[in-house]
């Protein structure tokens, strides 16, 4: 019963907006039956008046788009039936929505008292509707209806009832939207600073939302093992054969409160011009570990160690152990993010400068770049600092920055330039050494 009942209202709908089609010229002369047509004054039994066109004559484009008062009188018939459809209509909604539609034709007309009897029986229907969100959304549009009649009065007090009602919903964000309609039909009512107290108000929501949502993001959603795969090479052959191969591959994890990164990386560089007692083979790896404690999405707790062999710079082993506080910055989900900690702890070095260099304490400084850029471009920048408290002197900066160029699903083209600054470089090397890599990189 309730499946035919919705069908019939259905039909009453589309036959509705026929009918105000036809009213405001948006159909076809074709579409319009002639017929002889009635003053609405039905009680009065005003005598008929013919039809704008002529029985059998096809209505001109101009008498089709000639201004509404002037076809007003030829078009109450079609008023008065699209209104006795609305009023068969059972869903309060439309019901409200339509007669505002129609009050407003009619004082279009010059029957404004007709208007404010239709706007009376909206307002009604408006009162039955039973979300509160649509019944604001009715509620509104029929203000700004006794607005234009010149009811300003009647519209405000609707407006102030709408308020209310809003003010009392839960949903965020729905609440946000109509609080910004509602201020946008008080500026239409010329209430400018009531509309702009009601859009601070929207504003101040919107505000508290998106800190809600950022709240939301802590504890973190835990995630699996990901990871990078990367592969690089170069080869030059002249007066000489050089060539690099490097091999990278990072690892992490994501826990609600806890995160561990590793990375390890593997570089060959062969040289045949080597005298000995120098290898043609060197070797270059290094592996580094963090593990971090959020106690907050914004601070955290890290530990983190790093081993390093070197063979082109001379060294045999280089390592130390941090660990200190941490702050987020910026963060946009889990893979994007602005990352700075301050650690204190150990350094050792053994290399053909340093014979079992042992540094306490020593200072270190990181700040962390994740980020998608240009949304086709990933880019990564990490920046190290280390200070020891025993030789100021003695300080080493490392730079490492990644832009990757997505090519198919899980792979990217990369390219890596690693910048590193010892004060004190290990015998026989510059302070600053750069290596570049290029090669691609597989995500998992």
């Amino acid at each position: 019963m309730s499946t035919v009942r919705k069908l019939s209202s259905s039909i009453l709908l589309v036959m509705t907006g026929i009918f105000l089609g036809c009213l405001t010229g948006i159909l076809p002369a074709q579409a319009q039956e002639p017929r002889t047509l009635f003053y609405p004054n039905r009680e009065a039994s005003s005598t008929n008046k013919p039809n704008a066109a002529n029985f059998g004559e096809e209505m001109t484009v101009r008498q089709l788009h000639q201004p509404l008062d002037r076809i007003g009188e030829s078009n109450l018939q079609i008023l008065e039936e699209a209104l006795e459809l609305v009023n068969t209509l059972e869903e309060p909604e439309a019901k409200a929505r339509l007669l505002t539609e129609i009050a407003l034709k009619f004082a279009g007309i010059s029957q404004e008292e007709r208007a404010q009897l239709l706007l009376a029986d909206a307002l009604i229907a408006a009162n039955e509707i039973e979300a509160d969100s649509l019944q604001v959304q009715a509620k509104t549009a029929i203000a700004r209806a006794y607005f234009d009649l010149g009811q300003a009065e009647t519209a405000a007090d609707l407006l102030s009832d709408a308020l209310a009602t809003t003010n009392r919903l839960d949903d965020p964000g729905v609440k946000t939207s109509l609080l910004a309609e509602i201020a946008l039909t008080y500026n239409a009512i010329a209430e400018s600073d009531r509309s702009l107290e009601i859009l601070s108000q929207s504003r101040d929501i919107t505000l508290g939302n998106q800190s809600a949502e950022s709240a939301a993001l802590f504890p973190f959603e835990p995630t699996g093992w990901e990871g990078q795969l990367g592969l690089g090479a170069s080869f030059f052959s002249g007066d000489k054969i050089t060539s690099e191969t490097s091999l990278n591959f990072a690892l992490e994890r994501q826990w609600p409160t806890d995160e561990v990164n590793f990375q390890i990386s593997f570089t060959n560089d062969y040289d045949n011009s080597r005298v000995s007692p120098e290898k043609d083979n060197q070797i270059q790896a290094q592996i580094d570990t963090e593990y971090r404690h959020h106690a907050t999405e914004r601070y955290q707790y890290f530990i983190s160690s790093l081993v390093r062999r070197d063979e082109t710079d001379g060294i045999d082993i280089r390592t130390n152990l941090y660990t200190g506080p941490g702050i987020n910055i910026w963060r946009a989900g889990p893979d994007r993010s602005f990352d700075m900690q301050l650690g204190v702890g150990i350094r050792y070095e053994d290399s053909n400068r340093r014979q079992d260099d042992l540094d306490v304490p020593v200072a270190q400084y990181r700040m962390r770049y994740k980020d998608v850029y240009f949304d086709f471009l990933t880019l990564r920048q990490f920046l190290t600092f280390e200070l020891p408290f025993d030789d100021f002197e003695d300080y080493y900066i490392e730079s490492s920055t990644t832009l990757g160029i997505p090519i198919v699903q899980g792979w990217s083209f990369n390219n890596n330039l690693i910048l590193r600054y010892a004060n004190n470089p290990s015998l026989d090397n510059p302070n600053l050494r750069v290596d570049f890599v290029t090669g691609i990189e597989y995500q998992f």
